[in-house]
């Protein structure tokens, strides 16, 4: 079995040289985005805290044993427990 085609091919058209003058344009664009205004936010206590690195919301411990029990294949999964959509 064939598939005929059904339009002739057309060639592709040549890419046009960029002008000269296109390069003083994007010089001014950079400049311009390099002296905007810088803005000030200040945290609550909650949000700061949050941001600390090294807070306890993950478990460690029970990362590694799950990396250790998918890497050994032990791993079982409750499929009860899991949403259904």
């Amino acid at each position: 079995m064939s598939i005929d085609r059904t339009s002739p091919l057309k060639p592709v058209s040549t890419v046009q040289p960029r002008e000269t003058t296109d390069a003083p344009v994007t010089n001014t664009r950079a400049a311009k985005t390099t002296a905007s205004t810088s803005t000030s936010v200040t945290l609550s206590d909650a949000q700061a805290k949050l941001m600390q690195p090294g807070s306890s919301d993950i478990n460690l411990e029970r990362v590694e044993a799950l990396k250790l029990a998918i890497r050994n294949g032990e791993l079982k999964m409750d499929t009860a427990k899991l949403p259904m959509r």
